[in-house]
């Protein structure tokens, strides 16, 4: 194990890293800082540009188990299968992931599977490069399809709200539920 591997272990220390000037971290922070008073204690995620800061404060919070995935639909069985040993779980992502996991979220509705997705590039402003486009087309149409609720984000300050709404909409509906997240929410022009 390197010196930089996350533990399970809330009492060893992770050494600092040097954050990236462009992110927006105290947006970031908002995020774990509600997922954590929501109960979330379990996160998986898939490295990603947009989220990366949100990540990034994840892997270093110990009292978030976070573990890191190489593929999408992995990552949203992982934290589907946290939900049923009874963590309240998240998964961050880039919205493609979503139009390539459509099989395993039509499992996570049908088995009544409570999860929080967080995903990047939506359909709304800021997207700035062209590859993007794809992801932009599948990500809400399959939210759609599959009727799981999912909220854009505007304004870093809904977070709060947005987060404890949505875990109340996953918990009572015992649903997948998703958050969407435009560039311009963590990334600074």
């Amino acid at each position: 194990m390197s010196a930089n591997a996350k533990t399970d272990s809330p009492t060893q220390s992770r050494p600092a890293t040097k954050r990236a000037s462009h992110f927006r971290y105290d947006v970031a922070g908002s995020f774990v800082d509600s997922l954590k008073t929501n109960g979330v204690t379990y996160s998986v995620l898939l490295p990603d540009s947009v989220l990366h800061p949100i990540n990034e404060l994840l892997l270093a919070d110990a009292d978030v188990q976070t573990v890191v995935c190489s593929r999408e639909d992995e990552g949203i069985a992982i934290a589907v299968g946290a939900g049923w040993g009874g963590r309240r779980s998240a998964i961050s992502m880039e919205g493609s992931a979503i139009g390539m996991s459509g099989l395993i979220l039509a499992r996570a509705v049908i088995q009544r599977s409570p999860t929080l997705i967080i995903a990047s590039h939506s359909s709304v402003l800021g997207e700035k490069f062209g590859y993007h486009a794809a992801t932009r087309a599948v990500t809400q149409p399959v939210l759609d399809a599959l009727r799981i609720p999912y909220h854009v984000l505007r304004d870093p300050e809904e977070i709060p709200h947005v987060i404890k709404q949505i875990i109340r909409t996953m918990e009572g509906q015992k649903t997948p539920v998703a958050i969407l997240v435009p560039p311009f929410i963590l990334v600074s022009d």
